[in-house]
């Protein structure tokens, strides 16, 4: 495979069901700069639920994915990649203090803490706090399975793996300012970060610079889609277009979408709240969580920042993917834009007489690079 001279930082690489995202920075100067971005769509069934069942496709994909990105050249073979979010398990623990050695402490509290016995997984830790008798420590694990299937990939295609990382900790990188090494300030804020994707929805909660606990969340863009599909009696395009161009917003449409998707966003709205309540009960000594940040693809639908307020009367936010690159270039966001139009009316029995717009609609897709960004970030942060 060709590889350009530029930047030898290693490539964030975000695997997922529905799509393949690439993601290569350099520094210039104290800037990190994009040199290269890329995209692929997946077929359906090559990845089902974090697992790989068709390799062979799925290594022609990311081939593909560096060979002809949306934006730059990739100028490296080294990687480190995101393990998939429904496979792995992160959360900040209390330990004891005790004469034993703190490996075999943790090997003990890992297995009361996952659903796995401790010889399936691969496990990591962090000390995050040092008390006079207990400690923070932030634990991670995945399936020994899963890893393998990952790491033979990557090695099939010829990727020098730096590091596979589980996704939160990536996307905390990307969109939080004191993830940077360079960070000054005294303000260290507590957030809930909600990744709304495709397939899945996911919130990980953050505090005093560390991830908390992570929870998953019963709405995704597909399921969004697929509802407004069915009872809207339109093909699965068409709903797409008009979740786009609607959303929540009740002036559009008559409201028919907003109601549509009431159902799906109040079961969102009462998961935010009980994670939020868990958060107060077993974290509150942490204070209190002061913002929520949306993210993934999902972060673009009309007026959920909106509803997500009024239900929590907290501060709700639209991530910002260049927080920690050194400027916005106009190339890579006008690549990362997505041109939407549809016909002024809905004609089918459901929708008779239901207008819309037929003004061209413009889509920010930046949100869904938020993993790709936040694992390229990491080789550049701990080089610094």
């Amino acid at each position: 495979m060709f590889l350009s001279s530029k930047s030898n930082y290693p490539i964030g690489l975000d695997i997922s069901s529905n799509v393949l995202r690439l993601v290569q920075l350099n520094k210039v100067g104290k800037k990190n700069k994009i040199q290269a971005i890329s995209k692929i769509e997946m077929e359906k069934g090559l990845i089902v639920d974090g697992e790989i069942k068709d390799e062979d496709a799925v290594l022609e994909k990311i081939n593909q994915l560096i060979r002809k990105p949306l934006f730059g050249k990739v100028s490296s073979d080294r990687v480190v990649a995101c393990l998939p979010e429904t496979k792995t398990f992160v959360k900040l623990i209390k330990i004891e203090k005790s004469p034993n050695q703190i490996s075999e402490i943790i090997e003990s509290e890992i297995e009361k803490h996952i659903p796995y016995a401790i010889n399936e997984v691969y496990f990591d830790w962090q000390s995050i706090h040092e008390g006079d008798n207990d400690s923070l420590v932030l634990i991670g694990a995945t399936p020994k399975e899963i890893v393998n299937q990952y790491t033979n990939l990557l090695d099939r295609a010829k990727l020098s793996i730096q590091a596979l990382e589980i996704e939160p900790v990536s996307i905390c990188r990307c969109l939080l300012a004191e993830e940077r090494p360079d960070y000054q300030s005294q303000e260290q804020g507590n957030y809930a970060l909600i990744d709304i994707g495709a397939n899945r929805t996911s919130m990980v909660v953050y505090s005093r610079n560390t991830v908390v606990f992570t929870v998953s969340m019963p709405i995704s863009g597909e399921k969004i889609t697929q509802n407004i599909a069915k009872e809207l009696d339109m093909d699965i395009d068409q709903a797409e277009k008009a979740k786009i161009i609607c959303g929540l917003d009740k002036t559009k449409a008559q409201g028919v979408i907003n109601k549509v998707l009431s159902d799906n966003i109040d079961e969102l709205k009462k998961k935010i709240e009980d994670s939020m309540d868990f958060y107060d009960n077993y974290y509150g000594d942490r204070g209190p969580l002061n913002k929520i940040i949306l993210c993934g693809g999902g972060a673009n639908l009309k007026g959920l920042s909106d509803i997500i307020k009024e239900a929590t009367s907290t501060e709700v936010l639209t991530g910002d993917v260049f927080v920690n690159l050194g400027e916005r270039n106009e190339e890579v966001i006008n690549a990362l834009t997505e041109t939407h139009s549809f016909k002024n009316k809905l004609d089918n029995k459901k929708t008779k007489d239901i207008v819309l717009d037929n003004k061209i609609h413009h889509q920010d897709m930046s949100f869904s690079f938020v993993t790709a960004i936040g694992l390229a970030l990491r080789g550049i942060f701990i080089n610094e």
